[in-house]
């Protein structure tokens, strides 16, 4: 009855619009939620989706699914579609409305509802074992250094990440400059959605025999050999990290300009001991005025014993 009167009463051409607009909104939430596609990364930031926890995502497509039913509903009364379908379409619209009180309810949803969820994967931020990776405050990392005639060392190094950086595991398809030298540690920042790159600092450990600080030119002439088009903007002397030396420059990597920095000193183990850490931070050239900080704060914090 409630059906019939909806479809004498409201104007067809109406009705279209609202099926329309409905499927549009559902499928662009889900789209942007799980979709893995380049134009779904785009569209995360813009959309509400990114600050939704699975039961209030839940909701919002509970409320989009139940609005697309109602007014399937009413356009296949208004076209005569069979009484079958028109009460299938009708039963389906009561079922959609009775799964929103349900996200009201302290469930615990799984993981693979969560669309931040879902980004984090997107973005390389989840283990193998689908949690998430930690984020920003103290990493400790221990890694075993081969010396000269085959000894072994192990060093323990400390760095603290500042919110939105977190450690990830393996060696990233998109990290650039890639290291040549024994990984200590690799971080992931803030993802730059405009280019779909995200901030990394690596850090590299190689067995050094003194104090001594490298020359001026040694880094930009290293990176140089290593990145195609790079273009060194400054190389200069630092006191922190301990007798430091830092390159700064810019390089294109597949249509994206990329600005890094590169911090290199060495670090006391023992009277004879002696190791060389490479601290390389790279983000896209538009976050670079962002990042800088938070970047030269990391590596100049490092704790190394």
């Amino acid at each position: 009855m409630v059906i019939s009167t909806l479809a004498y009463t409201i104007p067809r051409g109406m009705v279209i619009v609202w099926v329309l607009a409905f499927t549009l909104r559902l499928v662009f939430m889900l789209f942007v939620a799980f979709s893995n596609s380049r134009l779904a990364q785009r569209a995360w930031p813009l959309t509400k989706v990114h600050t939704l926890d699975p039961a209030n995502f839940l909701r919002l497509c509970a409320w989009a699914l139940f609005a697309l039913l109602a007014g399937m509903t009413v356009f296949a009364r208004q076209h005569g579609f069979s009484t079958d379908i028109v009460l299938a379409l009708g039963w389906l619209t009561i079922a959609s409305v009775l799964l929103i009180p349900l996200c009201h309810l302290p469930l615990n949803f799984p993981t693979w509802l969560d669309p931040r969820w879902h980004d984090s994967v997107r973005k390389g931020l989840v283990d193998e074992l689908g949690n998430l990776l930690p984020r920003g405050g103290t990493v400790r990392t221990t890694t075993e250094l081969t010396l000269g005639g085959g000894q072994k060392r192990e060093f323990s190094t400390r760095i603290a990440l500042p919110l939105g950086w977190q450690r990830v595991e393996g060696m990233p398809s998109y990290l650039t400059p890639t290291p040549l030298a024994p990984v200590v540690l690799l971080a992931q920042g803030p993802m730059d959605y405009e280019n779909l790159r995200p901030s990394t600092l690596s850090i590299c450990a190689t067995p050094a025999s003194g104090e001594q600080r490298l020359p001026l030119g040694t880094l930009s002439e290293a990176i140089a050999r290593q990145v195609p088009g790079w273009f060194t903007l400054d190389e200069i002397t630092q006191s922190k990290p301990k007798a430091s030396l830092m390159c700064t420059g810019t390089y294109t990597d597949e249509g994206v300009s990329l600005t890094a920095i590169q911090w290199s000193w060495v670090e006391k183990l023992d009277s004879s001991t002696f190791v060389r850490i490479t601290a390389t931070a790279t983000t896209t050239t538009r976050m670079f005025p962002e990042h800088f900080k938070d970047m030269g704060k990391m590596v100049t914090k490092i704790s190394v014993a």
